[in-house]
């Protein structure tokens, strides 16, 4: 069974995923006005409305703006966007197909964020990654009632897929390391020994939110990599630091891909002392 107020917290949340792709989509066709009439449609559902044909015309013009758009980014966005209308007509039938009408909204909106950003996937994981944190209980209620996403070999059902065990899955426990080191770490801070490097400042990858860790790494390769991506001014620097707390493993590079974190990337939510700066 679906209630209205079920369906009004899914809809508000495919809106709101789905809203920060448009500016992608107006970069390219700022004249065309039909993603965002999705969006506003979905809207009425979520403030309290019925559903009506108002969702379903606005949703099909939407597709039908992706098809006019002159990038894939742009496509994605506007696709995002009618996802977001069409899941008003979010369906009591437990097939993973109807799945699409809660997630599909944020995998295009990913996939156009990361076109957007030369085909970057951490952009598109920091998308997912904010996706699952703005997901309410009872979004999380109603998706616990449908099979899980259907797989697919398109990135956008790769991403649908990722999202989906984000919200449905535990997180692991992360595995406190037991790597003597030495450590390093490569930033564009001037610091001198005994100085501290703290978490709490804006990532260098993807969208540069603040970010509660700050990394280190076990081999002398990953650091002057980190310290070239590093912001800020002046010329990139490594320092061997000591951390002063618990590390463990960077979930970013420990996934099937990377098992056993060969890497040896990892990242704490404690200051890093620093103990020399490493030159040559």
């Amino acid at each position: 069974m679906l209630t209205m107020d079920d369906l009004r917290a899914v809809v508000r949340y495919a809106a709101a995923c789905a809203a920060p792709a448009l500016v992608i989509f107006h970069k390219d066709r700022p004249e065309d006005p039909r993603p965002a009439a999705a969006l506003d449609a979905a809207r009425v559902v979520a403030d309290g409305a019925p559903r009506s044909r108002l969702q379903r015309t606005a949703a099909t013009d939407a597709h039908r703006a992706a098809r006019d758009a002159s990038s894939e980014a742009a496509q994605h966005a506007a696709t995002a966007a009618a996802d977001a209308a069409a899941a008003a007509y979010l369906h009591p039938l437990a097939k993973a197909t109807q799945v699409r009408h809660i997630l599909g909204s944020t995998a295009h909106a990913a996939r156009a964020a990361e076109l957007a950003r030369g085909d970057d996937p951490v952009v598109a994981e920091y998308v997912i990654t904010a996706a699952a944190t703005r997901a309410t209980p009872v979004v999380l209620d109603v998706l616990g009632r449908y099979p899980r996403a259907p797989q697919g070999r398109t990135r956008v059902a790769a991403l649908m897929g990722r999202l989906d065990s984000l919200l449905r899955d535990p997180p692991p426990t992360p595995r406190v390391v037991d790597d003597l080191g030495p450590f390093f770490h490569g930033t564009r801070a001037d610091r001198r020994p005994g100085e501290l490097l703290t978490p709490g400042w804006r990532s260098n990858y993807g969208s540069g939110r603040l970010s509660k860790h700050i990394y280190v790494t076990a081999s002398r390769e990953g650091a002057p990599l980190a310290a070239e991506l590093a912001r800020g001014d002046g010329p990139g620097r490594v320092y061997r630091v000591e951390p002063l707390g618990p590390i463990e493993d960077d979930p970013n590079l420990t996934d099937k891909r990377f098992a056993g974190n060969p890497t040896r990337s990892y990242r704490t939510t404690e200051p890093l002392r620093v103990l020399e700066e490493i030159t040559g």
